[in-house]
């Protein structure tokens, strides 16, 4: 993988805050050429910050951006070949939707480099790229919020940087705007081959469309990995918590062995894992329990028991909140509709798919 962008021990701490409020707090990361990664976190995690550094828009206290391996820390804004599209379109309301994307063409530092012909040419052949062709001569106000982002994403593209930037540009769009927009993203990106960088707080989007993600949260990277990697073997409760929709019951390492181990909840029960973890018998941990890796069965069939505490009908599926044996914890597992329910109250195994149970730090 070539690297495009490398951060090293970046900090950032504004002025006013404690020596230990860092809004960004040490990050390390490697961004290959053409990679689609996403920095993703609760609010006040640093990924905003982070990008911006990133951009040029703020400066980091300590620790260096490179670029193919030369340092840009110090560098301006307007030499780093980078563009932002931002969640609140940053469209003019008095101009057109070409005239907003032929924007970047016609500044001061692009004057000169294009004829007003290949001016319309680029915005014709970018307005086309993201379907709105036919919608060049509208204002910002005629278009829907879908396609004033699309109008942004123009932009950004049209004077053709190596690396665009996005700072939650889908978080003002409703459900399913949003889901339609993620497929636009990664159609461009399969398309063009550029470097995309990422921010959001949503962890659909983050999944459906990285190539990698970064976990973040008190500024600090909590997890660098693909999806697959973030979702199945989280680093720690904070990132298993995070992604999905995990449930983390204290147990202890029963046995450890090269090809998989087992752990005791505290009521007793022993539950086999198929992946190795670097764990020593009687260690404390958290067992990783997603819903879609658990399924309910009468008594005496699975690893564990419970109690039915709660059925939610969610359509494709329904979750059943079950209360551990023993006050072990509360788990939910999704069972297809087709099957017949169980009732509130009901005693209850579950059987654990151990390829897919995980362990954690306790």
């Amino acid at each position: 993988m070539t690297t495009g962008i490398e951060l090293r021990d970046l900090r950032k701490l504004y002025d006013g805050h404690g020596a230990t409020a860092w809004a960004v707090d040490g990050v390390n990361m490697r961004i290959g050429q053409g990679q689609f990664v996403t920095l993703l976190g609760p609010s006040g995690c640093g990924k905003t910050t982070t990008l911006r550094m990133i951009a040029g828009f703020e400066t980091p206290t300590s620790g260096q951006i490179l670029r193919d391996g030369i340092d840009i820390t110090d560098q301006p804004v307007s030499d780093r070949d980078m563009r932002m599209v931002f969640q609140d379109f940053a469209l003019f309301p008095n101009m057109t939707v070409a005239e907003n994307v032929a924007f970047g063409l016609r500044t001061r530092r692009m004057k000169g480099r294009f004829s007003d012909a290949e001016i319309r040419r680029k915005v014709a052949e970018h307005l086309d790229l993201v379907h709105l062709g036919s919608h060049a001569g509208k204002r910002p106000h005629q278009l829907s919020g879908g396609q004033k982002q699309r109008v942004s994403l123009a932009r950004a593209l049209v004077t053709d940087p190596d690396v665009v930037l996005f700072d939650e540009p889908l978080g003002s769009l409703d459900a399913h705007l949003r889901k339609v927009m993620q497929i636009e993203l990664i159609r461009l990106h399969r398309e063009l081959n550029k470097t995309f960088i990422y921010v959001t707080h949503d962890q659909d989007e983050a999944m459906a469309m990285s190539d990698a993600i970064a976990v973040m949260n008190v500024g600090k990277v909590m997890q660098f990995g693909t999806p697959r990697e973030i979702y199945d073997r989280p680093a720690s409760r904070y990132v298993a918590s995070f992604i999905g929709h995990a449930h983390i019951v204290d147990a202890v390492v029963a046995e450890s062995r090269s090809d998989g181990l087992m752990v005791r909840l505290g009521n007793g029960e022993v539950v086999s894992l198929a992946q190795p973890a670097k764990v020593a018998s009687g260690q404390s941990v958290g067992l990783m329990l997603r819903a879609e890796d658990l399924s309910l069965a009468r008594p005496g069939e699975g690893e564990l028991h419970g109690q039915v505490a709660d059925s939610l009908y969610r359509g494709e599926y329904i979750e059943y909140v079950v209360e551990l044996t023993g006050n072990a914890g509360l788990v939910h597992v999704h069972e297809p509709t087709d099957l017949p329910p169980f009732a509130h109250g009901a005693p209850v195994a579950l059987k654990v798919n151990a390829q897919k149970a995980h362990v954690v730090e306790a």
